[in-house]
C-alpha cells in the first residue's frame, strides 16, 4: 500500500486538513492504493489558532487509530481505517530563520546601505515592499502578502526539513497540495512547492525520481469568506479578487500537476479581521469540507503521472441546488456515494456513544470473552469520547452555524429516535408484516438489538477495542441499510 503526502499551506490548508481528518474518522475510503496519509502544515505562524487546533485533532486521531487494526475485521473496513503518520514532524514543516525576525532582517534590507544612504539595491527593495511589509514579524505569517511569502518559501534553506520528510517517499506514493489563492502563504507556496517536487532530481532530493514522477493533485481555494473592515489591519478583503486574478494568470503555464481542483462560493460571511496568532480560529466552513472531498476524489482516481506528456485535469465541485442550509440530500449522487453513508453512520455512532453507550455496559455484548477484562475508563475509550465530541459538538455545529450553512443532521433535537435527525432523508416506515414480526424498534433500542445479533457471530482474532468498534459499526450500518435502503 502507498502513502498520500498532503501539504496544507497556511490557515486554509490547516482548516481543510481538519475537515479531512473528520471525514476519515467516518471510514471514508481513499481507494485501493492509499492506506496512510502524511499531512503536514506549512505556516510560519506557529501559534495560529487554526493550525494548533488541527494539529491537536490529528494527534488525537492518531492515538485512537493506534489501538485499531483492520486485518482481521470481517469487512476489512471501519471508522478510522486510514492511518495518519506525521513522520516525526508533529504535522508541521519547519521554516528556518523566521522566529523573532522581521521581514526586513530576513532579506538583509539594511545591508544595502552605505553610510546611511540607500544604494540602488535597497531602493529596488523599497519599491517591491512597503514599510509595513519590511516591519512585519514573520512569526505571524505574511498577512495576505504573497510577494513576501514567495521570498521566504523559496529560500533553499527551507528545503532541508522537506528533504527530511520525504526520505521515506516511495514509488507509488502520491502528493496533494492545499492552498488558498487570495491570501499570502498559500498563494505563494503552492506554485513553489509543486515546482520543487517536479525538480526533485535537480535539487538532489532523496528518492528524487519517485518524487519527480509522483502523481500530484492540488486544490486551490478561491475567496469564500470576507473580513470585517479594520483600519489597523494590513489584511484588506477588497484585494482578494485582484490577488485571485493575478495568481490565476500566473498559474497558466507555470503548474505541472495532474489534477487541479477549484473550490469557491459566494461570500456570505465576514469573519473578524485577525492577522494571525491564537485568535485566528475560524469556524468550519462547507467550502473547506468540499476541498477535503477533492483529496478523497484524487486518492480514488488512480492517477499516473506522465512526465513526457503533461496533462492537467481541471475539476470543480458542485451541489444539486443553491440551498442554504445544505444537507446530504444536496450532494450529487457520486459525492453521496463516496461519503454520505459514512457520515450518517459515524454521526449516529457519535450520538450513541455520547448519549447511550454508558447504559449498555452490562448488556450481553459487554460480557463476551473479548470484553471480559476491559476498563471503560481507559485511554482508548476516553480519547474516542473526545473525538466524537469534537466531531458532533464542534465541527458539525460550526458547519451548521456558518454561512453558507451545512446542516446534514439535527444535532440537538430531543427526539428519542436518532434516525429522525438525518435532515431531508426520511427513514422507511415499518411494513405491516414487520410490525407483526415485532420489527418496530426505534432509535437506540434498534441499534442495541442489532448489536446483540452481531455479537452472536463468531468473530475471531479481535482484541477488545477492535471487537467493540467492529460490532458497533456493523450494527449501525445494518440498521441504516434497513431504515434507508442505502
Amino acid at each position: 500500500m502507498s502513502k498520500l503526502y498532503i501539504f496544507g499551506i497556511g490557515g486554509t490548508g490547516a482548516r481543510v486538513l481538519r475537515s479531512l481528518t473528520m471525514m476519515l474518522s467516518t471510514g471514508v475510503s481513499l481507494g485501493d492504493k492509499i492506506d496512510t496519509i502524511v499531512p503536514v502544515i506549512i505556516d510560519p505562524d506557529a501559534s495560529n489558532g487554526d493550525l494548533t487546533r488541527t494539529v491537536s485533532l490529528m494527534r488525537l486521531y492518531k492515538r485512537v487509530r493506534s489501538h485499531l487494526s483492520f486485518e482481521n475485521r470481517p469487512t476489512k473496513s471501519g471508522y478510522f481505517k486510514v492511518g495518519i503518520d506525521d513522520m516525526n514532524t508533529n504535522f508541521r514543516l519547519h521554516l528556518n530563520n523566521v522566529a523573532n525576525m522581521k521581514f526586513a532582517d530576513y532579506i538583509a534590507y539594511n545591508r544595502f546601505n552605505n553610510q546611511g544612504q540607500a544604494d540602488s539595491n535597497q531602493a529596488l527593495l523599497s519599491l517591491l515592499f512597503s514599510d509595513k511589509n519590511l516591519a512585519c514579524p514573520l512569526d505571524v505569517g505574511f498577512k495576505g502578502n504573497p510577494n513576501m511569502g514567495s521570498i521566504v518559501l523559496n529560500d533553499p534553506k527551507n528545503t532541508e526539513s522537506l528533504m527530511s520528510l520525504l526520505q521515506h517517499f516511495q514509488t507509488g506514493d502520491e502528493i496533494f497540495i492545499i492552498s488558498s489563492i487570495f491570501g499570502g502563504t498559500g498563494a505563494a507556496g503552492f506554485p513553489l512547492l509543486q515546482k520543487t517536487f517536479r525538480e526533485a532530481e535537480r535539487l538532489n532530493m532523496p528518492n528524487s525520481s519517485a518524487i519527480a514522477n509522483a502523481p500530484i493533485g492540488a486544490v486551490t481555494v478561491l475567496p469564500y469568506f470576507g473580513l470585517k473592515e479594520d483600519q489597523q489591519s494590513e489584511i484588506n478583503m477588497e484585494t482578494f479578487i485582484s490577488k485571485t486574478k493575478a495568481a490565476l494568470k500566473y498559474y497558466i503555464g507555470n503548474l505541472n500537476v495532474d489534477n487541479l481542483y477549484y473550490i469557491s462560493d459566494f461570500i456570505k460571511n465576514r469573519y473578524d479581521n485577525v492577522e494571525g496568532a491564537t485568535e485566528q480560529r475560524n469556524k468550519a466552513h462547507f467550502v473547506e469540507l468540499a476541498a477535503a472531498l477533492a483529496i478523497i476524489d484524487f486518492a480514488n482516481s488512480n492517477i499516473e503521472h506522465n512526465r513526457d506528456m503533461t496533462y492537467t485535469s481541471y475539476r470543480e465541485f458542485a451541489v444539486r441546488s443553491d440551498a442554504n442550509p445544505l444537507s446530504l440530500n444536496d450532494f450529487c449522487p457520486n459525492t453521496f456515494h463516496s461519503v454520505g453513508k459514512e457520515m450518517m453512520s459515524f454521526y449516529i455512532f457519535s450520538r450513541f456513544y455520547m448519549e447511550h453507550f454508558h447504559d449498555t455496559q452490562n448488556y450481553a455484548w459487554a460480557k463476551t470473552p473479548q470484553m471480559k477484562n476491559v476498563s471503560y475508563g481507559d485511554a482508548f475509550f476516553s480519547e474516542l469520547g473526545q473525538f466524537v465530541d469534537n466531531f458532533k459538538n464542534h465541527w458539525l455545529k460550526e458547519l451548521s452555524d456558518n454561512q453558507r450553512s451545512f446542516q446534514p443532521f439535527d444535532l440537538f433535537t430531543n427526539d428519542d429516535d436518532v434516525f429522525d435527525t438525518i435532515m431531508h432523508i426520511e427513514p422507511k416506515k415499518t411494513s405491516r408484516l414487520g410490525r407483526l414480526l415485532g420489527k418496530t424498534l426505534r432509535g437506540y433500542p434498534a441499534i442495541d438489538s442489532e448489536i446483540s445479533d452481531v455479537s452472536m457471530k463468531k468473530i475471531r482474532g479481535l482484541d477488545a477495542y477492535n471487537y467493540f468498534m467492529a460490532i458497533h459499526e456493523e450494527a449501525i450500518n445494518n440498521v441504516i441499510k434497513k431504515k434507508y435502503n442505502i
